[in-house]
This record gives C-alpha cells, structure tokens and sequence, in this order.
C-alpha cells in the first residue's frame, strides 16, 4: 500500500488536467459515425467530454470559419446519436480534404449513452442500411463479392483442417512455413483475376455517386472485414494518423515481411503487398534517377535533391548505404507535413550521414503540403535543385492543383535540373478497386496524355513518362534546359 507521500502528480505543463481524447476508430469499431454541420458531412475521428474533431476527404469542401458556432450532430446510419452548438476552434483545408475541430457550447458527451445510443442506432439501420444498399448494387457484383469470399475462406479451411490434424495426431508440429509457400503459389495468380474483375466492376460504379457509394458501403460490409485480418489492410482502411497512406504502410511495403499470427493473417497481409507492391518499385526508379543525379559529370558543387511528401525516404536511406566514403557529393531535402516521418527519414539516415563524413548532408523540413500548393510554404527560399521529386502527393490532386504545382517545382530546377512526378496509372490491373473499394482510399488515376498536359506550357528539354515495373505508377519526367 503507498502511503500519501508516495503518489505523484504530473509535472510542467501535464499538472493542467485534460480530459481524455478517444480515437474513434477505436470507440466505435466497425463503423465510426459521422459528424454533421449545417450541410457539411464529416467521419469522427476523436471525441473527449468538451470537443470533438472530424475529417473530410471532400477537397472541394471548405471547412467552416474558426470562432463560428455551429449546430452539430453526431450520427450513426443517418440516426442522431448526439446533439450540442460547438465552436470551430481548428479548421484546415488540406490536399486530403478538410479537418476541423470544435469545441461543445452548451452541452457535454456522456460517454455511456452515447455508445448506447450508437448501437442502437446500428441495429435500427443495419437491415435497412443493408437493403438499401444492395438494391442499386449490380447482381453480379454481389455474385463477385461472394465468389472473393468464398476463395479466401477456403484457403482458410484448407489451413485450419491441417492444423487441427496436425495437432491430434501425436502432436506433430504444423508446417507453417510450407502451408504458406503452398497457399501463396496458388492464391496469388488467382487474386490477379479477381482483382482485375473487381476493376470492371469498380469502374462501372464510378460514373454514379449513390451506385458507387451503394457498391463500396457493400464491399466493406461483406470483403473488408476479412481483408483486414492482413496488416496492410487494416492499417488502410483505419488510417490511424487521420489519413491515407502513411509512412508506416509505406515502410510495410519496403520491408515486405511476412506478419500476423497465423498463416491466413499472413496470406491477408501479403494480398495486400501485392496490390501495394508498385509503391516499392516506383522509389527503386527514384534510387536510380538520385545516383545518377549525384555522379553526374561536370558539376563541381554537390548535387542538391529534394523529396516533397518523402514518407519514410527509404530511397536515400538505401543510396546512401551502397555509397562508399569516397564518392560523390550531395545535399538532400525532404519535405513531409508529418512530423513522425521526418523523424523516422533522419533516425535511419543519420549513420549513413557520419559514416561519409561532411560529403552529404541531409535537412528535414515540416512544411503543410496545402501551403506549399498556395504558395506561401517559403520553398522557393532553397537554393536551385537538380533533382525534384514527387511520387505520392499528385495522385490526391485535382488536374488544376497538379499542374499548378508541377509548375511551381519546376520553377525549381537548377539548370538541366529534372522534375519527377509519380501518379496512379490508369491500366487495367490498376488500384482503384482494391484501395477505392476495399480500404475507402480515394486517388485520382490517370493516363500518358493527362500527366503530358501538366507540362505542355513549361520551356522544357524533354519530357516524357514512364512506367515502373509493374505498370501500376506512371512517371512523368521534365528536364530543364541546360
């Protein structure tokens, strides 16, 4: 037992008490509800006894005006779970969407009936929501879904089959490693098919908003709860740091591990990888383009190289360690409005950098991709580059903020500097329907001649576009005059 001298308080700014913030991912498994504005509609993505703030993917939405009072509901299936005036003490407008966050006025969350009310809103909804859903859904997607369902559960019943055998019979250990070489050679190629079906289906739905939204509320409700048991999977669809595509999925994809429990989890996991696989060999491309960048002939400075939206910058990690101590010289900059990535970029690279002593430097800078786009981030500030590159941040882009900012980076170029500029392909193997469909993560997907017309009004030497090698990204490649 402690005795009253032995409990402690909180020091420096933690002695002022808060109030727990809850994710809402995580309060409200499943199905998070959502936040409503006057006519604006936003998903929660946490909620504590005073506030709550909310996320819009809707670009084309501008949040409201910070110190505005609003009505807001909370709801869940079209019910209203919660009611209360709240004024805006946060809003942003990001290239994901919007965010904003409010503060309650004349009210409070009472945590118990709000879940209460919340599942009871669920049940009330779930055989309408259900039905309604399905009704504008094509029969033969519905057949689709069940067909995906049935190839994946019977992987899973072959497995759990031979792991039960395996156990009853003298206890002999259950060859997992086997298990999966055998499932993964065989599911696969048979993924591949399903896969690009579901992209006829995906494209098919995208023409009508209440066909595409009835077609992808029944694809979460009937694939994405399995699909999830597979990491990737999971971390897509929850997006736990308020967006898509964090540098925590990216580093899945570099390292390709193997992860979950049991065999099945694994299978989940490396379905995923293969879908995601193109984010791992675009940047293998830009490896390429930054040794080339850095053992140029005839510059007598180091090469300057910035990365904008660089995620994990696995890239110069890997260049860096096959540079022996001797050779070129470089200066990189990485850009992320993530914090957490940039940490992550400057932790691995740090050993690389004292190994080659003073003949590379790297510096990390914190920059909102929605002020880099306006214009007022402070980047035209740097020093002319030699190498830009942006393989992940154009794909959340209209055309008309996409070419404005293919123009502002190569506004950026050194002389014979070069400009590369990723974007989702438009194939027929592409990712609208296993990131659009399965995980609610929407990019723009486009052709040779859109991602062309970007530059078409830039003095250029050259450009032109590429593919990496699974077909899935597109690389548009400008060069600056020498």
């Amino acid at each position: 037992m402690l005795a009253y001298d032995d409990l402690k308080g909180s020091e420096g700014r933690r002695v002022w008490y808060r109030p727990p913030r809850y994710d809402a991912s995580r309060l409200f498994p499943g199905r998070p509800p959502r936040v409503r504005l006057r006519t604006r509609s936003y998903l929660l993505q946490n909620i504590s006894l005073s506030g709550v703030a909310a996320v819009s993917k809707d670009t084309s939405m501008a949040p409201p005006d910070v110190g505005e009072v609003l009505p807001l509901q909370i709801e869940q299936g079209g019910l209203t779970i919660f009611e209360s005036s709240a004024r805006v003490c946060r809003a942003e407008q990001t290239v994901f969407g919007s965010k904003v966050a409010l503060k309650l006025v004349d009210g409070f969350v009472d945590f118990d009936r709000l879940l209460n009310r919340n599942a009871q809103a669920q049940i009330a909804t779930r055989t309408w929501s259900y039905s309604q859903a399905t009704e504008k859904v094509a029969a033969e997607y519905r057949a689709f879904c069940a067909d995906v369902l049935s190839l994946l559960r019977s992987h899973n019943a072959i497995l759990n089959g031979n792991k039960q055998t395996a156990a009853g019979q003298l206890h002999h250990e259950f060859d997992m490693e086997g298990a999966y070489r055998a499932c993964e050679s065989q599911l696969l190629p048979e993924w591949r098919t399903l896969w690009r079906s579901g992209n006829d289906f995906a494209r098919a739905a995208m023409g009508d908003r209440e066909i595409r939204e009835a077609t992808k509320t029944m694809t979460e409700l009937v694939l994405t709860p399995e699909m999830r048991l597979g990491a990737i999977w999971d971390r897509s669809y929850a997006k736990p740091m308020g967006y898509p595509g964090d540098f925590q999925i990216m580093n899945q994809v570099y390292d390709w591990d193997r992860r979950g429990s049991s065999v099945y989890e694994m299978l989940m996991h490396r379905l995923g990888l293969e879908v995601a696989e193109c984010i791992k060999t675009r940047m293998e491309v830009v490896q390429e383009r930054i040794a080339e960048t850095v053992f140029a002939e005839g510059r007598e400075r180091p090469a300057r190289i910035m990365s904008l939206g660089c995620g994990p910058a696995r890239e110069v990690e890997l260049f860096l360690k096959g540079v022996c101590n001797t050779d070129g010289l470089a200066d990189f900059t990485l850009i992320d409005q993530e914090e957490d990535a940039l940490r992550y970029a400057s932790e691995k690279t740090y050993p690389q950098l004292l190994r080659l002593s003073s003949r590379y430097s790297l510096q990390c800078l914190n920059m909102s991709f929605t002020d880099i786009l306006r214009g007022t981030s402070g980047l035209n500030t740097l020093p002319p580059q030699d190498l830009i590159y942006s393989v992940g941040l154009l794909d959340y882009l209209t055309d008309r903020r996409a070419m404005g900012l293919v123009h502002r980076l190569y506004d950026q170029l050194a002389p014979d500097g070069l400009l590369i500029i990723g974007n989702m392909n438009e194939t027929g193997l592409s990712n609208l329907w296993p990131m659009e469909f399965l995980t609610d993560w929407t990019l723009e997907y486009r052709d040779e001649a859109q991602m062309l017309r970007w530059a078409e009004t830039l003095d250029a030497a050259a450009r032109w576009t590429e593919c990496e090698r699974t077909g899935r990204v597109r690389l548009l490649f400008v060069k600056k005059p020498a």
